[in-house]
């Protein structure tokens, strides 16, 4: 997803609401018609249903991923550090379903974060609930961590694309995109076989770019959830710069010119933490 083409058709707005991303309700980060699950990370309280609940084949089987974001009082930042720091490494090292842990800073707002976890079907993510650091973790976050308006917010989705194949990556320096579209019904598959075709050339013809998935929402029907990931100069952001230039996202930007979407897009950046 390119900055530029968010400027033009209003996405610039959404770097200055940035707070307004994942689940947009009566506050910048209030949140609505949350499944359990997404109740469950935030609080700590221990659920096992969705909103939308896959097949057991696919929870099973299929790689099973987590956007959330969230903004921290700048005095609990070091806090919010030593925590997530133990919990990444643990989360990897322990939980054979854990896939990927990844924790990145907005390149605009200091103390809003983005953390993207990847597990082998929902039930690995429920694993992970039940393991002794996320018990850590739901200590931090009601321990009032957060600015006001910065409350965690997540998406959950299913691996739509089949974007790599499940193996454990490690931590690493990237530059990060997540991106959220809400895409009319009747255009649903002439954007999927657009998104398909933008997802093949950069996780297969792009040597900057680490990672490009997406899914669509457990919670919302035609909104689907993106986590890209880029390396290079400054930061990662040379192989961003370089996705935006390709033909298969030439393609993108034809399809968008068509207004595909029943909301304006939500696009952040960061950069990953080591």
């Amino acid at each position: 997803m390119r900055k530029t083409f968010a400027t033009t058709h209003g996405f610039h707005q959404m770097m200055l609401i940035f707070l307004s991303a994942l689940f947009v309700g009566t506050s910048a980060f209030s949140m609505i018609s949350i499944p359990s699950r997404t109740l469950s990370y935030t609080r700590g309280i221990t659920t096992t249903s969705m909103s939308a609940d896959p097949s057991p084949e696919t929870k099973e089987m299929k790689t099973y991923a987590v956007n959330l974001k969230f903004s921290l009082k700048p005095e609990r930042r070091e806090d919010f550090f030593s925590i997530i720091r133990d919990n990444q490494k643990k989360t990897l090292e322990l939980e054979p379903a854990s896939l990927q842990y990844l924790v990145g800073e907005d390149v605009d707002s200091p103390n809003t974060f983005y953390i993207h976890e990847q597990f082998v079907g929902a039930q690995g993510f429920d694993a992970h609930r039940d393991m002794p650091h996320a018990g850590d973790w739901a200590k931090f976050k009601n321990s009032d961590p957060f600015s006001e308006g910065g409350e965690p917010m997540l998406e959950f989705y299913f691996d739509d694309g089949g974007s790599s194949p499940q193996k454990k990556i490690p931590i690493r320096s990237a530059f990060g995109v997540h991106v959220e579209l809400f895409i009319k019904p009747e255009v649903r598959e002439e954007f999927r076989a657009v998104i398909d075709n933008n997802q093949r050339g950069s996780n297969g013809e792009e040597p900057l770019c680490l990672q490009y998935m997406f899914g669509e929402s457990t919670s919302e029907e035609c909104k689907f959830v993106f986590h890209e990931e880029y390396d290079g100069e400054d930061g990662g952001k040379e192989g961003f710069d370089a996705h935006t230039k390709t033909d298969h996202f030439a393609k993108w930007e034809e399809f968008v010119e068509k207004d595909p979407f029943t909301k304006s897009p939500v696009v952040n950046f960061f950069r990953t933490i080591q």
